[in-house]
């Protein structure tokens, strides 16, 4: 890193906080302009934002490393997300839209009648949501920093923070010089959270953005150039000492006909990990209710499945294959793309790969400080500590809470060693909900009670597949190994036994705690208009008039969404690897899926939601 690469890094950091103090006024007005950016960000920008999320610090270091220690293949453990995130376009967008609620969280007080353990669950998702699962996501980014800063100012490996809690006269809490960079850039991007709220949060995601896709993709081509300089890409991974030829590495799917846990774990992912993920939650619902209407939420969502899995994974795939040739030996493969970084790229242009590393680093963080205050500030602070509270006062504990959730999180990246695991954890916890968090929505029966139960059942039933099953030991009580000399994984009976057997749970209960649709689910029902069967006996007891057409439409813009989205992705790899029956065969169903996905967007966005602005300004008048 020479001085000029340093200065466009220092450049980035200067406008993010620019942009906080010109948004800063805007945001301190209400408590929607804050946390919602005041419902105005149209499709693009709100799209975009998304997509610059859910590129930090993290991402391409452990999409490199596992496609260098697993395969191409070993990708679907994310892209399988696709089938479920194609799904809240047409199933959930325009619904979360309609709530004209300000987190995800606060879904829970429109859609159950007030109670105790309404409330009860209102609390514990702040906690569990916005503070614990948060903090433990900022955690890890913060680790996936450290290697990419290690890396590029040639620092020792040493832990970013160190906290000891009994050591004598020793100082409790050290830091490293990457702790200390670190920590430089995780308080310009609280400072500017802190001022300009999601106004400053997704237009630095918009730099951050563009600095990301140019860098990544500049860093791909150059190291497939420097591979094929002696032949085909594919031939030169094959022959590199770090190839193993019955890793089938290459594949973009594992081999099905073994029936082996490898291919057991991609059923499980397509099947079970998939769907979980179509509710949405969090930041993703945030942006859906930062959009300016229903229609911008739904394409703010289709555009950023198409950024997510059709325009990012192969950069990233590209340089950790890449990496086998020059670094055939490598004892930890998420390391591959910050080493890429320090040997392919030069002056200059090393300097915008380093700045859109540090600045997704940023960008995640912003998002994290953002959403999670809106919990502590909208779902507990102000209706159960201080209902009376003034603007002015809620927008000042909202960046307090931002402070408060940066030294948690910072606290808890001395604990965590790896990325994948700290994720697959989260996973199976959180998947576990996900039958309850899509059924709210399309069946009246489902009550507070029912969610409580989920929480519950996936807490326990997940902890304990954690405790037999992420680290089996064989009879001399070492980790068990597979034919290829790594860890055994079970992540994918994890995931199954915590899904079921909480579903089992949350749906024993919901029978036998609702007997009749209460109050919040008729107006619900009535306000929000959900369609599909599971609202079928409120609307006609009711009288209610039904969303005529619509689930069969969003089913078919779902299916035709994901022919599209996969024959893309799969479509590029094809390319990169010069299979060109692959590349025909893709090419044709991405043009019959954009055909009918144009058919059905030109029914949804303009038919049923053309009076969408009207029933804007009656909403903000009630």
């Amino acid at each position: 890193m020479t001085w000029i690469d340093w200065a466009i890094v220092g450049l980035y950091v200067v406008v993010a906080m620019v942009l906080g103090v010109v948004f800063s006024r805007k945001a301190a007005r209400t408590t929607t302009d804050f946390f919602v950016a005041g419902r105005s960000l149209p499709w693009w920008i709100a799209g975009t934002s998304l997509v610059a999320t859910t590129f930090s610090t993290d991402t391409p270091l452990f999409v490199a490393g596992l496609s260098r220690s697993d395969g191409i293949h070993g990708n679907w453990i994310w892209w399988s997300a696709a089938i479920g995130q194609t799904a809240t376009v047409f199933f959930f967008a325009k619904l979360w839209r309609r709530t004209k609620v300000l987190t995800d969280v606060e879904f829970i007080q429109c859609r159950y009648d007030a109670s105790p353990q309404r409330s009860v669950l209102r609390v514990f998702k702040v906690l569990f949501d916005g503070v614990y699962a948060n903090c433990v996501v900022m955690a890890l980014v913060t680790i996936a920093a450290t290697k990419v800063v290690q890396v590029v100012m040639g620092l020792d490996s040493d832990p970013v923070f160190e906290l000891v809690l009994s050591q004598g006269a020793e100082p409790l809490f050290t830091i490293t010089e990457t702790g200390a960079v670190l920590l430089v850039l995780g308080f310009c991007a609280m400072v500017y959270s802190m001022a300009s709220g999601l106004y400053g949060v997704v237009y630095t995601d918009l730099v951050q953005f563009s600095l990301a896709m140019v860098g990544t993709i500049w860093l791909a081509v150059v190291s497939f150039s420097r591979v094929t300089e002696n032949g085909s890409f594919a031939e030169q991974i094959k022959a590199s000492a770090a190839y193993n030829p019955d890793n089938n590495l290459l594949g973009f799917f594992p081999d099905l006909g073994a029936m082996d846990l490898v291919a057991f774990t991609f059923l499980t992912y397509v099947f079970v990990v998939s769907w979980q993920t179509a509710p949405g939650t969090g930041y993703l619902v945030q942006r859906l209710l930062a959009t300016k209407s229903e229609k911008d939420s739904m394409l703010a969502f289709l555009w950023y499945n198409f950024c997510h899995y059709v325009l990012r994974p192969w950069p990233w795939i590209v340089v950790g294959l890449a990496s086998m040739v020059f670094f055939p030996e490598l004892a930890d493969a998420e390391s591959s793309f910050p080493k890429m970084i320090n040997l392919m790229l030069g002056t200059g242009i090393k300097g915008v790969m380093v700045a859109a590393m540090l600045a997704a680093y940023m960008s995640t963080l912003d998002t994290h400080l953002n959403w999670g205050a809106s919990y502590l500030v909208n779902d507990l602070y102000q209706p159960f500590i201080r209902p009376e509270a003034k603007t002015k006062e809620l927008v000042l504990v909202s960046r307090l809470s931002m402070v408060l959730l940066t030294v948690m999180a910072l606290v808890l990246s001395t604990t965590f060693t790896g990325i994948l695991d700290g994720y697959k954890y989260l996973a199976v916890i959180i998947g576990g909900l996900g039958t309850v968090l899509i059924l709210r929505w399309y069946w009246w029966r489902v009550s507070a009670w029912s969610e409580i139960a989920a929480i519950v059942g996936a807490l326990l039933i997940g902890n304990a597949t954690e405790f037999w099953l992420a680290n089996p030991k064989d009879a001399f009580g070492d980790p068990m190994l597979d034919v290829l000399g790594r860890k055994v994984d079970y992540f994918a009976y994890r995931m199954i036994i915590t899904t079921f057997g909480t579903a089992v749970i949350w749906v024993g209960v919901t029978l036998l705690t609702t007997y009749r649709p209460t109050e919040k689910a008729i107006a619900f029902c009535r306000d929000i208009r959900p369609a599909g069967p599971g609202w079928r006996f409120v609307r006609e007891r009711e009288g209610i008039p039904k969303e005529r057409g619509e689930f069969g439409r969003s089913t078919i813009g779902w299916l035709a969404s994901i022919g599209f989205i996969y024959s893309l992705l799969l479509g590029i790899g094809s390319a990169i690897f010069s299979r060109w029956t692959g590349v025909a065969i893709c090419s044709v169903i991405a043009i019959i899926s954009v055909l009918v996905l144009k058919w059905v967007l030109k029914r949804s966005l303009f038919g049923d939601v053309v009076a969408d602005a009207e029933a804007e300004a009656k909403a903000e008048g009630r």
